[in-house]
């Protein structure tokens, strides 16, 4: 099991991470051991194995679970789009607050409080990893971002977004792309990001040189 108590709302900083299971019944009744002991009023299950996750998604779904399905994204070739990076500056955290918050907040699942707990996970992320925050700004307000964490010679892009009245603009394409000059710039010989497999931001990814190495598959109790 994977708690954070300094973010309790946050799905991806507490859950627990699966390897085997003989279904989802055996899954839930540990999920609800580890996150019901922890105060926690939701489950969450996570697995790496692409086989295990792909024979638990029909009975996690006929339960009535979300599944989230993922792919990781390593670039590897060079992009076939470009940009314009010098529209891209690197910017404070707190800069991205009222952007991401709008975001957020916009979602059906979105409310304050989760919407700064998200925001101040990235203040945890930079305690582990070396932390960069990109953005193109508009009249003064950032309007597409991404972030940048590296350690180890790996590094992550990641929380790549852009206010609908500002996309279509190539906005995107130039934090991703700013970001992973960035991570070579710092020593990063794996450049990887994580994205949504059933959205079309993984088909924009892999126009900027990125090609899926994997998945995870992340089961949500029912909203």
């Amino acid at each position: 099991g994977v708690l954070t108590p300094e973010l309790p709302l946050r799905h991806d900083s507490n859950y627990l991470l699966i390897e085997r299971a003989r279904g989802p019944g055996e899954a839930i009744a540990e999920a609800d051991r580890v996150l019901g002991e922890a105060g926690r009023d939701y489950r969450v299950i996570l697995t790496f194995d692409e086989e295990l996750g792909a024979r638990l998604r029909p009975e996690f779904d006929a339960l009535g679970w979300r599944t989230q399905n993922h792919i990781f994204m390593v670039q590897r070739r060079a992009p076939d789009k470009s940009a314009d990076l010098s529209i891209v500056e690197e910017v404070d955290e707190s800069a991205l607050r009222p952007g991401r918050t709008r975001e957020i907040l916009a979602q059906p699942w979105g409310n304050p409080e989760l919407a700064e707990q998200l925001a101040d996970s990235k203040l945890l992320l930079g305690k582990r990893a070396q932390t960069r925050f990109f953005g193109v700004v508009v009249d003064g307000e950032v309007v597409s971002w991404t972030d940048l964490y590296v350690a180890q010679g790996i590094g992550q892009i990641e929380d790549v977004a852009t206010l609908e009245e500002h996309r279509g603009q190539g906005y995107a394409t130039a934090v991703v792309l700013r970001a992973a000059e960035e991570a070579r710039r710092a020593g990063a010989d794996l450049i990887f990001l994580v994205a949504d497999d059933e959205d079309w931001p993984k088909v924009l990814y892999g126009r900027l040189g990125f090609d899926t190495i994997g998945r995870q598959y992340k089961f949500i109790t029912p909203s």
